[in-house]
């Protein structure tokens, strides 16, 4: 059997409440400023919360414009924007054009309810203007395969598509399978991530459960009382590492190990004893041939509500060792863009592969009374020179993924 293929990263389509690229995020994270503002998409009266993490998208269309005539865009919603401009950025910052691609690309990309905010707006034309004149093109859109062929269509690249859906693990879902598939060899070359974006519905979903803070993010403080919903799109070229090395790719990071488990423990609560991510993290640094002793920092899900923060704090030690567990560096970047649902863990995968190869650590923002319960060893300081990331996600159902990526550097040597 051959040895397994070596799966690298080179190119990064990154937007949030952030902004746009690396450049609008680096400094966010060595800050830890946080996008949390109050929600003008939509009428939130009523609602026990108002905060939310919205992209900016005057500035999303006039990127967008400045590749397709106007008349081409119209009707896309925010969602399809973000994951259209996603994929754009990610095949231009890789140098990959359609002609030069042995065939349809493999896209597996992730979302959890993307297309619903299409969905609302034709349900209110309907509610408004009455069936027969409500915008039909809505409701079309309103499913992840209309916003993939409209991706394959103003891009004029034949697409593989897959879509993942597996709650807050989506985006990590999505990348570890397109990683598995290069690593064994059934694909050289594809695109990877997830997308999703805050609309009425989510939110008011989430509100109703008690999840979203009426204060400030603050994942693993004493106080904290929930996140809050962001626009979220991360998009990942990955392609093996033979591959890359032909074409004289730039490689910004290697994708080394995944990892997935499903607690089976209850329908909105993680297991407490974090016994899933635990074995989620095992599983990850056994397929990357590493031990715990590799990772120097730690991207974790940290949504700042009592059960996730306690429980995953548990599995984290658990997986590495106390000692370990309680010296890697760890932060939770939800505070600075919000819960980004099915883009999450592809969005913190960005954030992964930035911090590898930038040099630096994500700060932990809004931690003023670290949790005796989460007993972590917590980013303040940015300084800092990271040499292997682990990036965990923890979803409804017990969903668990983790990836483990390598600074490309570290990773040659």
């Amino acid at each position: 059997m051959s040895a397994p293929e070596r799966v690298v990263v080179t190119g990064m389509g990154l937007a949030t409440a952030l902004g746009f690229g690396p450049d609008d995020h680096v400094p966010a994270l060595r800050e830890g400023r946080s996008a949390a503002a109050p929600i003008t998409r939509f009428d939130t009266s009523g609602f026990r919360t108002s905060t939310g993490g919205q992209c900016d998208e005057a500035r999303l269309a006039e990127s967008l414009e400045s590749r397709w005539p106007r008349a081409r865009l119209r009707g896309l919603d925010v969602d399809t924007r973000l994951l259209l401009w996603g994929v754009a950025e990610a095949l231009e910052d890789a140098g990959l054009r359609a002609s030069g691609l042995p065939g349809p690309l493999p896209a597996v990309l992730g979302t959890t309810l993307e297309g619903i905010r299409q969905g609302e707006r034709w349900y209110a034309e309907v509610l408004g203007r009455g069936l027969r004149r409500a915008r039909m093109r809505r409701l079309l859109n309103a499913t992840s395969g209309a916003q993939f062929a409209t991706i394959a269509e103003l891009l004029g690249l034949p697409l593989e598509p897959a879509c993942v859906s597996n709650a807050c693990a989506t985006g990590v879902s999505a990348v570890g399978r397109l990683f598995r598939r290069i690593r064994r060899g059934a694909a050289e070359v594809g695109l990877a991530g997830g997308y999703d974006c805050l609309t009425r519905f989510i939110h008011l979903g989430f509100d109703s459960l008690g999840a979203l803070t009426p204060a400030v993010c603050a994942p693993f403080d004493r106080a904290r009382s929930g996140f809050f919903i962001g626009d979220g799109a991360g998009v990942l070229v990955l392609e093996s590492l033979g591959r890359a090395r032909r074409r004289g790719a730039r490689i910004l990071g290697e994708i080394a190990g995944y990892g997935e488990s499903a607690d089976g423990v209850h329908p909105t609560h993680p297991d407490p004893e974090g016994g899933g991510i635990a074995r989620a993290v095992a599983q990850c640094l056994e397929s990357a041939g590493l031990g715990p002793d590799a990772v120097d920092y730690v991207n974790a899900h940290g949504t700042a509500t009592p059960a996730n923060d306690a429980a995953e704090s548990k599995g984290l030690l658990r997986a590495l060792g106390e000692d370990a567990g309680r010296r890697v560096p760890v932060s939770s970047t939800k505070a600075l863009v919000g819960h980004t649902l099915g883009a999450a863990g592809a969005v913190e995968q960005c954030f992964c592969i930035l911090a590898l190869d930038r040099g630096f650590l994500p700060v932990q923002a809004n931690l003023t009374d670290p949790d005796p319960a989460c007993p972590l060893s917590f980013v303040r300081d940015p300084r800092g020179t990271p040499r292997a990331a682990l990036n965990t996600s923890l979803g409804f159902g017990g969903a668990n993924g983790v990836l483990l990526s390598r600074r490309w550097e570290e990773a040659r040597r």
